[in-house]
């Protein structure tokens, strides 16, 4: 073989291997990065490097990050992390939306509805070194603040705001327990009569008991009250505080709700929840309820829906 046939063969040969090298690099540039291999800041509070510093830490009044829950705060401002962009290394774009009193005023001090105004906001951030980052926040939408450098603070600070965080999460949990158990002693809303002859006839003229905890209202054959208060004793019983007034129409035979300011625990109302369309009802007589209460069902879909009507027309029935 020639020496300019090998040459060409090894000149052909280098070519091949930097095109491979060359696609191969740039392939994996393309590649998206490896999760284990992104970068994210710490979770927990930073503040702003210089001589209050320690002061901002301790009152978490600098930045609060915690990408893992999706979440960013500040001062009486507060994100959820929709959408997290890797810039580069060490580098990201966190899109948000957030919650924002004080721009929420500035913006339409008229604004009836101002508190519940969000924002899409973004957030460039990078890192510098393993303590601090660089932050750009935007402001409704617009990068018009520089960035700054944010320390993460002590570990005192950290292990506060975590204790806080779990204090936090276990009473929410509490208190979504609570109306749960609350929500099933209730009974349904809607329109109830005792059982009877004339059960579908006081179903239809809506002239027994209707229940309203939404509206915070019980109306009775007798009586109108409006709910203040009120205890789930059992997981089957709620028992209330009410300000009731005799009907216009009531007979003689009319039933008057003791004033529960009157009563030992300022419950004057209690109900019993037999199953989803059954219950009993009390009314307080003399600071204790007394007797087998009044069993009371639930009516028809139809006169569910035709009292619906009625109050969303907010006109009386016709019949």
């Amino acid at each position: 073989m020639r020496k300019s046939s090998v040459l060409r063969i090894l000149d052909y040969a280098t070519l091949v291997l930097s095109l491979a090298t060359f696609t191969s690099a740039a392939f994996a540039q393309d590649r998206p990065t490896p999760a284990s291999d992104k970068w994210r800041p710490k979770a927990g509070v930073y503040a702003e490097s210089g001589r209050n510093f320690q002061s901002s830490c301790d009152e978490s009044g600098g930045l609060t990050i915690d990408l893992g829950e999706k979440s960013v705060s500040g001062y009486e401002w507060g994100c959820d992390v929709k959408k997290i962009t890797d810039l580069g290394p060490g580098s990201l774009k966190v899109e948000m939306v957030c919650d924002d009193y004080n721009l929420a005023q500035n913006i339409n001090p008229r604004d009836p509805n101002w508190e519940n105004r969000q924002f899409n906001e973004v957030m460039l951030v990078k890192r510098l070194d393993a303590a601090t980052i660089s932050v750009q926040k935007s402001l409704n939408g617009k990068l018009k603040d520089p960035p700054w450098r944010a320390a993460y603070c002590p570990l005192k600070t950290q292990r506060a705001l975590a204790e806080a965080t779990l204090r936090a999460k276990v009473e929410a949990k509490q208190k979504a327990e609570q109306d749960r158990t609350l929500k099933e002693a209730h009974p349904r809303d809607g329109v109830y009569a005792a059982a009877g002859p004339d059960f579908e006839d006081r179903c239809t003229k809506f002239s027994d008991t209707v229940v309203a905890f939404a509206g915070k209202s019980i109306t009775t054959a007798s009586n109108i009250c409006k709910i203040e208060n009120t205890r789930v004793q059992l997981p089957d019983t709620v028992r209330i505080g009410a300000t009731c007034a005799l009907q216009g129409a009531s007979g003689p035979d009319a039933v008057t709700v003791q004033d529960k300011a009157s009563t030992p625990d300022r419950e004057n109302l209690m109900f019993k929840k037999i199953d989803d369309k059954t219950v009993i009802l009390w009314i307080i007589n003399n600071g204790h309820f007394t007797g087998d209460g009044r069993k009371l069902s639930y009516c028809s879909d139809q006169t569910q829906r035709a009292h619906a009507g009625q109050r969303r027309a907010n006109k009386p029935t016709t019949n």
